[in-house]
């Protein structure tokens, strides 16, 4: 493990500011080194368990339309079934009153979300720390971090878990804009070669290619990106009484 796997021990406040900020800048800049978002989730789960004292395993939730929560990443697999019982109401999740750090000590005394506690429980942990996951642009998710002892998170842990969440909210972030440009810009490519395709197919302007894309895809409620991928593939438009003739 490297000397950056764990945080400074506290000293005299300015000392400790300083260490601390250094420490994290290190973090951060591991955390933002891949612009691919499953690894990114992976690197930021494994780390925040190395080095919030107590921890002994984590797992990302996000945020996502249509659903409250989905599973992104998770260092243990019984860690799965307790972040899928999120979506029943249960366990450590926010409502929009909520502060940005929900913490049980003990979860075989928990009386918030019962269920879910004896379900955690049964999976040998005692106690939990969930921290939300945004910037001021978005809602990102939810970090949890799990331990098998009662009372694992002390004051130094939760400090450093909430400069933790800050730097790693910040890493994702950054790495879904990457994903989601680089899919802009590959679903471009593909929608140009798609474009080229059925110029040469139907003696057409590539502006004509276009439009004939689009109204497929309109036509049948198809994802232009999609359209265009079956074009590349087939080459040739599916059911083409579109074309022109």
């Amino acid at each position: 493990m490297s000397a950056a796997s764990t945080p400074p021990r506290p000293g005299e406040p300015g000392h400790r500011d300083r260490t601390y900020a250094a420490y994290f800048a290190r973090i951060s800049e591991g955390l933002l080194s891949s612009g691919d978002e499953p690894l990114t989730f992976e690197r930021v789960v494994r780390r925040a368990v190395q080095i919030v004292p107590g921890c002994d395993e984590g797992a990302i939730t996000v945020a996502r339309r249509r659903r409250d929560a989905v599973p992104a990443a998770a260092t243990a697999p019984e860690l799965e079934l307790l972040e899928q019982l999120l979506d029943d109401g249960g366990g450590p999740s926010w409502s929009g009153t909520d502060s940005g750090m929900l913490l049980s000590e003990d979860l075989r005394h928990e009386r918030r979300w019962p269920g879910w506690a004896a379900a955690a429980v049964d999976q040998g942990f005692r106690s939990v720390l969930a921290i939300r996951l945004q910037t001021e642009a978005e809602d990102i998710g939810a970090l949890r971090l799990y331990s098998r002892r009662s009372r694992a998170f002390t004051d130094d842990a939760l400090d450093v878990a909430e400069i933790y969440a800050t730097h790693a909210a910040t890493a994702l972030n950054q790495a879904h804009l990457v994903t989601g440009l680089r899919t802009a810009l590959e679903s471009r490519h593909e929608i140009g070669v798609a474009q080229g395709i059925l110029a040469m197919r139907y003696e057409i302007s590539h502006e004509q290619a276009f439009e004939l894309l689009r109204r497929y895809s309109s036509r049948t409620n198809t994802k232009l990106r999609d359209v265009a991928r079956i074009v590349v593939t087939t080459r040739e438009l599916p059911d083409d009484d579109t074309a022109p003739g």
